[in-house]
């Protein structure tokens, strides 16, 4: 959009629909020490549910953004939230019943995959350069607080109604999401509707998947998102098992990570206006490293291991939005699309390398150090080769105009 007026509805639609995706995503983390014994099975086998909710939740993009480019964004809203609730409905009739639960959050994450690409592709429907950047700093609130802010509430629930009443909550959340979005959710499609196309959608991902500019922008996404899941992954079993937080505890304890996302969002905003993309980059992944090194530096102990989820979180809220903005900006015909196949790695690597860290690496603060540091490093080589890239291409076009 052109105009200096940033319009706010657009904004709060995509709050809504991405929301719905991100509760599912860990407000049962609290509740997996409670799962893993009421149920009898070994913390490998619970880590399960969020290895399947997540491969889902990935998988699933890959349908929902293309035939969102094509139909509509409303159509894929109904369908995926549809699904979402029979998934939910599982979970709470047979939640007694390990394979289906496992069942129930595979079915979850495959109706939730929907909600984080109609999310983005909203607002690149809606909003254009610095506007989108803005757009996004604000969904980043959102794409991020709630996994942070959800097991406060998730783990409060789980310590007085038992883990079970989660998934009602999710049930009664869901269902008004649903009813909200099917009154009042416009069509925000820029262009005409097409024909879904299954051999072009085919060939459309293996161009974007040897994209450079698409796969560069993706992966701080990729890599830092993992680092979120493994570290709630791994938290709950660090605090209340070694710890000796309660459930409820560790759940209210998560809402201090959430004032270094705010701290990382506003910073994003303020710091928008005066440094370039790559600095600000820059600058998260330093935080990103230095959180690492916290851990690997510091004794084992809650203090330790909040202050430094808190400034790993600090760095998400400026990486996120920039990450996003850099994807999408150059793809609004086919925001679906790559937000799907973005949306779709992103998953699928947290659901099965996170599983794959929890259960075989990362047990303990100094190996979640490593980790961070590890990921980090990764983002900075990536923003590295971007930069020398970009510089290769400036100098062959000054040789051009010579």
């Amino acid at each position: 959009m052109t105009s200096a007026v940033f319009k706010k509805a657009p904004l709060l639609l995509a709050m809504m629909i991405i929301a719905t995706g991100q509760v599912g995503v860990s407000i049962y983390l609290p509740s997996l020490p409670l799962i893993a014994a009421d149920l009898e099975i070994a913390q490998t086998n619970v880590q399960m549910l969020v290895t399947l909710f997540l491969v889902g939740f990935g998988v699933s993009q890959l349908f929902y953004g293309p035939m969102s480019d094509a139909i509509g964004r409303r159509p894929i809203f109904i369908l995926g939230q549809g699904i979402y609730l029979i998934g939910t409905i599982v979970c709470l009739l047979f939640s007694d019943n390990a394979t289906a639960l496992e069942l129930g959050r595979l079915l979850q994450g495959l109706g939730a995959g929907s909600a984080s690409v109609l999310g983005r592709s909203v607002l690149r429907d809606s909003y254009d350069g610095l506007q989108l950047t803005k757009a996004l700093s604000y969904i980043s609130m959102t794409a991020s607080i709630i996994p942070i802010a959800a097991p406060v509430f998730g783990g409060w629930v789980a310590f007085h109604l038992g883990w079970q009443a989660v998934f009602g909550f999710v049930l009664a959340y869901i269902f008004a999401i649903f009813t909200l979005g099917f009154f009042i959710l416009p069509e925000t499609l820029p262009y005409g509707k097409s024909r879904f196309n299954v051999t072009k959608v085919v060939k459309n991902y293996g161009a974007l998947l040897v994209n450079r500019q698409v796969i560069s922008s993706a992966s701080y996404n990729w890599m830092s998102y993992l680092t979120s899941i493994v570290t709630l992954s791994l938290f709950p079993f660090l605090m209340q098992d070694q710890l000796g937080l309660t459930t409820a505890e560790y759940g209210s304890l998560m809402i201090i990570p959430s004032a270094g996302l705010l701290i990382g969002s506003v910073t994003l905003n303020i710091l928008n206006r005066y440094l370039n993309t790559q600095t600000l980059m820059s600058i998260a992944i330093t935080i990103m490293l230095l959180s690492g090194a916290w851990l690997l530096v510091s004794e084992f102990s809650i203090f330790n291991l909040v202050w430094a989820f808190t400034w790993l979180v600090i760095a998400q809220g400026m990486s996120f939005p920039l990450s996003i903005s850099m994807l999408l900006e150059p793809h609004k015909k086919q925001a679906g699309a790559v937000s799907a196949l973005s949306g779709s790695i992103q998953m699928c690597v947290a659901g099965l390398f996170g599983g794959y860290l929890v259960e075989n690496w990362v047990v303990n603060n100094t190996s979640l150090g490593v980790f961070y540091m590890m990921v980090g490093g990764g983002m900075a080589l990536v923003l590295f080769s971007t930069w020398l890239n970009s510089r290769k291409i400036e100098a062959a076009s000054a040789e051009a105009l010579l």
